[in-house]
């Protein structure tokens, strides 16, 4: 064996014995990684219209449009899909999943069939108290503005954690019509759409200062941030529902939060308050620039991860920049870490684009380790 190899072997042999039996949901360190791109519709330049896009980043209280023709939907995440399969990305995440100005619910059905006819995962993206819940723009009973014309008694305001910021109208993650109201979500969805599964964040860094919020976070008995009690709250019970319902899904919990950004690490006590095959997801785009990394975060509790790098997008400024050396760098240490899935944004087309293949080929390369 080359020595290479060998150290490779020893290393993930290692971190295998030091993880123990805990967590056996998440990935073995030796597994690829699979590559996981994050999409919003409306900064796609997969289609034929790749100048008319949204600039900026998407917010948790204003609407963002798709400011496309109907079918460039289709057209452009069927041209990702097609060179996911012939790249061995493994899937793609969906904000901006259902629209009314792009096809709606026929749109979406055709465009998973097509990406699960080759093998490509589709995950759409879903906000729990804000961004239009399961549907995101229409009249349709999981759109979340249609859920609370129908129940304005619903409607909360938040407030955004360590921030005096108001975010409205929003779902109180601990009122039971609320809870069954996302379960009922998801059973929709998956009877509805072959998706492999779902993203779910709570909207941005909101914390809900409801009685009934602030009790349920106390009763979780989880020492960590608040807008993360809250997440607990509004999920647990639900992705219970989830796994029982789809076994071999996949099903996010997004953090939006590097390591480094959690009270309490190392404990990470929350990944303990939710079914142990749930998957957590991590942004990266500043922890793996520390000088302590990876060395700082490797006696982790074991739970499944994605780690999202903000890299190679047109909010961030940096859709012309090449990040292979910055992939090849982070990736062998994100696959030391146990990282199940990794990627970054998977927006930019690879037409006209001249470091868009490369950056997407070397996650691909470097997702072994």
């Amino acid at each position: 064996m080359k020595r290479r190899a060998f150290l490779k072997q020893t290393a993930a042999t290692g971190m295998a014995a030091a993880l123990g039996g805990a967590a056996s949901a998440a990935a073995k360190p030796h597994d690829p990684m699979k590559i996981l791109l994050w999409c919003w519709d409306s900064r796609m330049t997969w289609d034929d219209e790749p100048g008319k896009i949204q600039l900026k980043m998407a917010s948790a209280d204003t609407y963002f449009p798709y400011p496309k023709r109907p079918e460039s939907y289709q057209r452009g995440f069927r041209r990702l899909v097609d060179y996911c399969a012939k790249t061995g990305i493994w899937g793609v995440i969906i904000w901006g999943f259902l629209r009314e100005s792009h096809g709606g619910i026929e749109a979406a059905k055709d465009l998973c069939k097509y990406a699960s006819d080759r093998g490509v995962a589709i995950l759409p993206g879903v906000g729990l108290c804000s961004y239009g819940g399961y549907y995101y723009e229409g009249d349709h009973p999981f759109n979340l503005e249609t859920y609370l014309k129908k129940h304005p008694e619903r409607a909360s305001v938040a407030h955004e954690d360590g921030s005096a910021r108001e975010v409205k109208p929003v779902l109180d993650p601990s009122l039971p019509a609320n809870q069954q109201w996302w379960r009922e979500g998801l059973d929709w969805m998956l009877e509805t759409f072959e998706v492999s599964g779902v993203n779910y964040e709570m909207g941005d860094f909101i914390v809900n200062p409801s009685d009934a919020a602030v009790a349920a976070r106390m009763a979780l008995g989880v020492d960590t941030n608040a807008n993360i009690q809250d997440m607990l709250v509004a999920t647990s019970a639900l992705l219970e529902h989830a796994y029982t319902q789809r076994p071999d899904g996949t099903f996010i919990n997004a953090l939006y939060r590097g390591y480094h950004q959690i009270q309490d690490f190392p404990k990470l006590p929350y990944v303990d308050a939710v079914p142990s095959k749930t998957v957590w997801e991590y942004t990266l785009r500043h922890l793996v620039r520390r000088k302590d990394f990876p060395e700082a975060f490797k006696d982790l509790p074991a739970h499944r991860q994605y780690g999202y790098l903000h890299w190679f997008n047109a909010s961030t400024g940096t859709q012309d920049q090449d990040f292979t050396s910055e992939i090849k760098r982070v990736f062998p240490h994100l696959h030391a870490l146990g990282f199940e899935f990794v990627g970054t944004y998977g927006e930019i087309g690879v037409e006209g684009s001249a470091v868009a293949d490369k950056n997407y080929r070397t996650q691909v390369e470097c997702a072994v380790g």
